[in-house]
């Protein structure tokens, strides 16, 4: 309907005697094309943004902030989206702002403005602020080569120094990341020395078992590899493992337990859902052959003997209470470094 407009309005200009040459034409001319500038701009962000969208939906990826696959139960991790997927909205955002400045400079030009001093002016100031903007520059180019090597995608699992997270957004100059308890940090592309990705092609879950001592390893691997074994027959998880469920034997070797690895391969993302399934499994398998898990203990000598039946109970609370704050030290420590334990911590004065 515009253009129909527009074309109209110029039939009617050329039926009045308006003169349309480019070079001293009238005034009405000068409108009408810039208008059609406009428009012909509108058309071709609409064209190109919906391409862009189309594109990104067909590589399963997302066009809003949040990832299109993070992981299933858990928010730490995910396969993220493809290198297309990630790429696209930055062609995009490069695309908008090349074509508003190509479109300018032809409505400047229309209007009899001589723009080859602008660029001249533009390309000395564009010096002056990258001389004064030297960390904006940094960022844009350290953002370039990350994503030329590929080394992370949106929706991936990331650790960048002391902060890790989802790969929620990405923009010229920094990335956003979502912890899995909800905080966003913003990262700067200069700013990156060392990045992990957690979230690249396959993950190696490995499990910590707490057994007593009087545990039989020989016979605990060879039912962990028959468990592993029928874990890949698994209607649910099967076909997640791309390495079985094995034993890796006695990892250490603590005051009260002796402590069994075990291990698999999956996908990012597809981890979380596979070790509930494991360690039910494993549960379900030592209680049916006898096997038990090794409950914390901490012991507490005295320096007489006999001493302890002489103990008040406020004594005893005092006692009690020291035990429990090494123990949720031991459990704190265990939680930071990931460590998973399905065995139930008990205290024990002795």
């Amino acid at each position: 309907m515009t253009l129909i407009f527009i074309f109209a309005v110029g039939e009617l200009g050329r039926l009045w005697g308006v003169d349309y040459d480019r070079v001293g034409g009238h005034p009405l001319a000068t409108i009408l094309d810039s208008i059609l500038i406009i428009v012909y701009t509108y058309l071709a962000y609409q064209a190109v943004n919906l391409y862009i969208d189309r594109k990104i939906i067909e590589e399963g990826g997302s066009l809003d902030d949040s990832p299109a696959n993070p992981g299933e139960g858990d928010s730490e991790g995910g396969t993220g989206e493809s290198r297309m997927a990630t790429l696209l909205p930055i062609f995009r955002s490069v695309f908008i702002v090349l074509l508003f400045m190509v479109s300018v400079a032809f409505i400047l030009s229309d209007w009899g403005v001589n723009i080859a001093p602008l660029f001249a002016g533009a390309g000395v100031v564009g010096l002056a602020i990258g001389f004064g903007a030297q960390t904006l520059i940094r960022d844009i180019f350290s953002g370039v080569f990350f994503l030329i090597d590929d080394a992370f995608r949106k929706g991936e699992y990331i650790e960048v120094g002391t902060v890790k997270g989802v790969i929620e957004k990405i923009s010229m100059r920094s990335f956003q990341l979502r912890h899995h308890l909800g905080a966003v940090h913003t990262i700067p592309f200069g700013e990156i020395t060392q990045l992990t990705n957690y979230s690249r092609d396959w993950v190696m879950m490995k499990l910590p078992l707490r057994l007593t001592y009087g545990t039989d390893v020989e016979r605990v691997r060879k039912l962990i590899k028959k468990l592993g074994q029928q874990l890949l027959e698994h209607e649910q998880v099967g076909h997640l493992f791309l390495q079985p469920l094995k034993s890796q034997g006695v990892y250490s070797m603590e005051d009260s337990a002796m402590i069994i690895r075990v291990k698999f391969m999956t996908r990012p993302g597809d981890q979380f859902v596979t070790r509930k399934v494991v360690y039910g499994a494993i549960r379900d398998l030592f209680e049916k052959e006898g096997i038990t898990f090794a409950h914390r203990e901490v012991t507490v000598r005295l320096a007489e003997e006999g001493q302890a039946s002489n103990l008040t109970p406020q004594q005893k609370e005092a006692i009690s209470g020291s035990v429990r704050s090494i123990i949720d030290e031991e459990e704190a420590q265990r939680a930071s470094t990931g460590a998973a334990d399905p065995s139930k911590a008990a205290a024990t004065e002795r």
